[in-house]
């Protein structure tokens, strides 16, 4: 009877266990920063298989994975056949994103998305005439653990300094001119990881006034080059965060503005 009775409690256990991945949310799991994000990662951190680049061979990869309630990425299915490379590389790249798990109502559920990483050499040529490397001269530097820190030795910088990116800032911000007319003015503040390559990925708003405001402030700070925090000698992945102020005081005649606090 005890016996029975354990087997019974271990079977209701790992059914309990099991998590439900729910169908019909109100809110679909998606990347942060969405598919914008998505395609910068595709674009600044995509390696593309040599053997496979030098053959001129292209692959549209769809696949299909689980972002729990956590936001943790599981059960990743490609369903269809395609060259190992290119999942080799899909998994890699996936390590850069993250998600925000799907809700019903306000509780975080997991559910199943898929998504699709376009392998194109033609395009690979474009993101490395971008991006301005085919392969980072560095990357034998990189710290490969995907940990994202918030300490380090050497914090993330702009590439050319502190005053480069606030003057960056004046010369390419466009106040929009809904904003300007309705005399809206404020701060966007940005959350952001600064990448092992100086690139930027995983951009979230953590605070906004208003979301024409919000979006050119992404855009604009999207186009910029960092130089990667340092710990231990190497490369490493940095979670920051950077103020975009919208003061109409500022507006110069390009329609642009920074004042950066």
């Amino acid at each position: 009877m005890k016996l029975v009775t354990l087997l019974l409690c271990l079977v209701s256990m790992n059914f309990y266990s099991q998590e439900r991945i729910e169908t019909n949310v109100d809110v679909t799991a998606h990347a942060v920063g969405g598919q914008t994000d998505v395609d910068y990662v595709m674009a600044n951190q995509v390696l593309y298989p040599p053997t496979l680049l030098k053959k001129g061979v292209s692959e549209d990869v769809t696949f299909y994975f689980t972002v729990t309630a956590m936001g943790t990425v599981k059960d990743i299915d490609f369903k269809q056949s395609f060259r190992e490379e290119f999942k080799t590389e899909v998994l890699r790249l996936l390590r850069f994103i993250n998600f925000e798990p799907a809700k019903i109502g306000n509780v975080n559920v997991s559910s199943q998305i898929f998504l699709t990483f376009k392998f194109s050499p033609d395009s690979y040529r474009k993101y490395c005439k971008q991006r301005g490397f085919i392969i980072p001269k560095d990357i034998k530097n990189y710290d490969t653990s995907f940990v994202v820190y918030d300490r380090a030795d050497e914090s993330p910088e702009y590439s050319r300094g502190e005053e480069a990116l606030n003057q960056y800032i004046l010369d390419n911000l466009e106040y929009p001119d809904l904003a300007i007319r309705q005399g809206l003015q404020g701060t966007v503040v940005l959350g952001f990881i600064v990448e092992a390559n100086g690139t930027l990925s995983n951009v979230v708003v953590q605070k906004e006034f208003n979301h024409l405001c919000t979006n050119e402030a992404i855009k604009t700070l999207r186009n910029t080059k960092w130089k990667s925090g340092k710990k231990d000698g190497k490369n490493i992945r940095y979670i920051t965060k950077y103020p975009i102020v919208f003061n109409l005081k500022n507006i110069n005649k390009d329609n642009a503005t920074s004042e950066q606090r």
